[in-house]
This record gives C-alpha cells, sequence and structure tokens, in this order.
C-alpha cells in the first residue's frame, strides 16, 4: 500500500497542509466531477450490516460510487486493493475502535478523507432506561419521550472519549493532537475533563476564532460538532477541509435517516434533523481533497 499525491502539472508532492487560513476557497457545488462523467469512489465501513446498506444506497444516490466494509479488516483490504476519494468509518466497529484504525492507517502512509460517523436508523428512546439500569438512577423523560439533554450530550460525548481512550490504551506512545471544534461549554468540558492527559486539545469555541487554531496545527484528528447552527457548520467544514484535507474529521453527533430526506442530518432532540448533512460534508471533503489530491491505493 503507498499513497500517491503529486502537485498537477508538476509531478512533484502536494501540499497536505495549507497557510494563509483566512483565505480559503469554497468548491463549486457543480464541479464536473460529480457529474455523470465522474463518481467519486467511496468506502463505507459500518459494522451494522442494516445501516451500512441504507447508507450505501443513500450515498449511491446522491452520485457516489460505493464500496462497502463490515470492519476495520475488510476495509483494509479494500484500501490496499483499490483507489477511494474518501471514506466513511463508523465510530465503533466490531473488531477495533476507529480511532486505532484511523492510526494505523496514518502509520500505513495512507492518507485520504475520512469522515467519522456514529449512525441510527431512527431516533430510539431506550438510551434512558439503559443508563437509569445501569446507574440506578430513576431519570424523568421530557415531554416527548426523549432523554433529558445532559443525558444526549454526555451519550455523544462518551463514544469518542471511549474511542480515544482506547486508541491511546493500546498504544502508549499515542498522544494524538486533537482540534476541537465545540462551542457547547459542557460538551468541551467533558472532553477535556477526560482527555487532557491523553492528548494535546486545542479547543475552538466559534467559528470566528478557527483561522487562528488553525496555525496551531498540524493535527492527527479534528472533533466537529455539526449540529451547530448550519451556517457555522458549513463554514468549520469548509475551513478545515481546506487546511487539512487529509486529516479525519469526527461528526459528534448521532446521524438519523429520514424518510424521503436528501440528506442524513445530525439529531437533535429540540428541532428535529438540523446542522451539517453527511452527504453534503462528504461532497466538500472529496472536492477540498481532489484540490491536491491524495489518493490511497496499492
Amino acid at each position: 500500500m503507498h499513497l500517491t499525491a503529486e502537485t498537477p502539472g508538476t509531478g512533484g508532492p502536494a501540499e497536505t497542509t495549507r497557510s494563509g487560513m483566512g483565505d480559503y476557497r469554497t468548491p463549486d457545488k457543480n464541479d464536473k466531477r460529480f457529474d455523470m462523467g465522474h463518481s467519486p469512489r467511496i468506502l463505507v465501513c459500518e459494522h451494522d450490516e442494516a445501516l451500512r446498506i441504507q447508507l450505501a444506497r443513500k450515498l449511491e444516490s446522491a452520485g457516489f460510487w460505493v464500496d462497502t466494509a463490515g470492519n476495520a479488516r475488510q476495509a483494509l483490504r479494500q484500501l490496499e486493493c483499490h483507489s477511494f476519494d474518501a471514506m466513511t468509518l463508523s465510530l465503533l466497529l466490531a473488531d477495533q475502535d476507529s480511532i486505532t484504525f484511523l492510526h494505523d492507517l496514518s502509520v500505513l502512509g495512507v492518507e485520504l478523507p475520512i469522515l467519522v460517523t456514529s449512525m441510527r436508523t431512527e431516533r430510539a428512546t431506550t438510551l434512558p432506561t439503559r443508563l437509569a439500569a445501569q446507574l440506578d438512577v430513576d431519570l424523568e423523560l421530557d415531554d416527548d419521550g426523549t432523554e433529558p439533554e445532559w443525558v444526549r450530550k454526555a451519550a455523544d460525548q462518551a463514544r469518542i472519549i471511549f474511542a480515544i481512550k482506547t486508541a491511546c490504551q493500546r498504544s502508549r506512545s499515542y498522544q494524538p493532537r486533537i482540534l476541537h471544534i465545540e462551542p457547547d461549554a459542557f460538551n468541551a468540558g467533558l472532553v477535556n475533563a477526560a482527555l487532557n492527559r491523553n492528548c494535546t486539545i486545542e479547543h475552538v469555541s466559534g467559528v470566528e476564532r478557527l483561522p487562528d487554531a488553525l496555525c496551531a496545527g498540524p493535527f492527527d484528528v479534528i472533533l466537529l460538532n455539526p449540529s451547530m447552527d448550519q451556517e457555522q457548520s458549513h463554514s468549520a467544514l469548509q475551513q478545515v477541509s481546506w487546511a487539512f484535507p487529509g486529516v479525519p474529521i469526527v461528526l459528534q453527533s448521532q446521524y438519523a435517516f429520514t424518510p424521503n430526506g436528501n440528506d442524513i442530518h445530525p439529531i437533535d432532540n429540540d428541532t428535529g434533523s438540523i446542522g451539517l448533512g453527511l452527504i453534503e460534508a462528504l461532497r466538500q471533503r472529496v472536492l477540498y481533497n481532489m484540490d491536491v489530491p491524495d489518493v490511497a491505493h496499492a
């Protein structure tokens, strides 16, 4: 396995990070590389078979050429045999956590745009019941039958905290540099308190402060809250994709499929599906990376 990365027209190595963060170009959504002449090839790695099939179909309907894998081992075989423009990766896999897998790919020299996601088919309401049983507490549901907001927030952060801690425990020398884009002080505090001994965390509370934070890179992982205001989440994605096109982004909200929806949106218990759409995020990542480009193949 090796990485092909050349600057078009020069034959030389391409830049994988970019300076001058204040000026970044927004890719054209009508870019000809997304027409019928080119379908970006995406690898979907999702341990849940039903979700894997559903996500693959959704991406295919959006114009992507999709291959799938059920675990990290299968995904690695796919990466050894084929070239891909991008990859979606389940946060928790059957055979290892996603952060360890990302570290393994980095050691192997594989660089391609990766979105790490948490998916579910519908808005389940079983989380409070499970937590109440484990913690021996009585959780009062909201009026609509959903879990309290603090429970949802804690659960969203617990997934990435678990994955990163597991990766650091498996490799004592692995201390990732993390860019954490999170306007919610509660969420940011949970992540920092749990991980500050394992990682170097650069926290950004707002998009307006992001250009300065990008200059503190490079980073190994970017944590992004996709449930921010839609304009802010898109701006954050564009800036980090321009600065670090090959750095994996963890989308720190669960995504849910909605009937007849054109995209897949993060779950928000108060206002419905809002924020950064998964398909749009993947499209932006592919387009920014094509400007480098970096393609992983054998």
